[in-house]
């Protein structure tokens, strides 16, 4: 999924260098993705050596060289490629929390109760971010941008809301059950 955000920016925003990739990864994506930002120079140099990217080296006076990286035409092809495949959209459930309660006899109910304690404050600080970023985003987009913002706030904000759901009433179910 790095290659296609890179691309992605890149086409968007025009030309820039790594510093300026990542920052946009980090105002514009967080939340959405999962990327570490230590990986995109990474993905910056492998896609350069394959010919998707090309870099121009800037050298200003005193300042060091900076990359300042472009979509290749095979590149704004991948990217078209990567993109319509993500539509094609599956979903599979796996939690690391269903081993431990499949396990559970292993663990202390303490454990598991203060687990999903911590979880329940998580998700609630998740909620909270999102909420923010969606705020600050949406007051940048262009306002042919608002609407698929909108969608994917609300797609990451109703999954959060029903795994806080879930951490809740199974909390309640484990200290009835005491």
């Amino acid at each position: 999924m790095i290659p296609l955000y890179i691309l992605g920016i890149l086409l968007r925003f025009g030309p820039q260098h790594g510093y300026q990739i990542r920052k946009l990864i980090e105002q514009e994506l967080k939340g959405f993705t999962q990327i570490k930002l230590s990986n995109v120079y990474y993905h910056l140099d492998k896609m350069e050596s394959s010919g998707i990217l090309a870099a121009i080296r800037e050298k200003q006076e005193a300042r060091p060289e900076k990359t300042v990286y472009y979509v290749e035409k095979t590149g704004a092809s991948q990217f078209k490629q990567l993109l319509t495949k993500t539509l094609d959209i599956s979903y599979q459930l796996v939690f690391d929390i269903d081993a431990a309660l499949y396990f559970s006899e292993y663990i202390k109910v303490s454990e598991l109760e203060e687990s999903l304690n911590q979880y329940i404050i998580d998700l609630k600080q998740s909620i909270t971010e999102l909420d923010e970023h969606r705020s600050t985003i949406l007051n940048t987009v262009s306002t042919d941008r608002k609407l698929t913002t909108n969608l994917i706030f609300n797609h990451h904000r109703m999954h959060y809301e029903t795994e806080l759901r879930w951490a809740e009433e199974s909390l309640k179910q484990m200290e009835s059950n005491r």
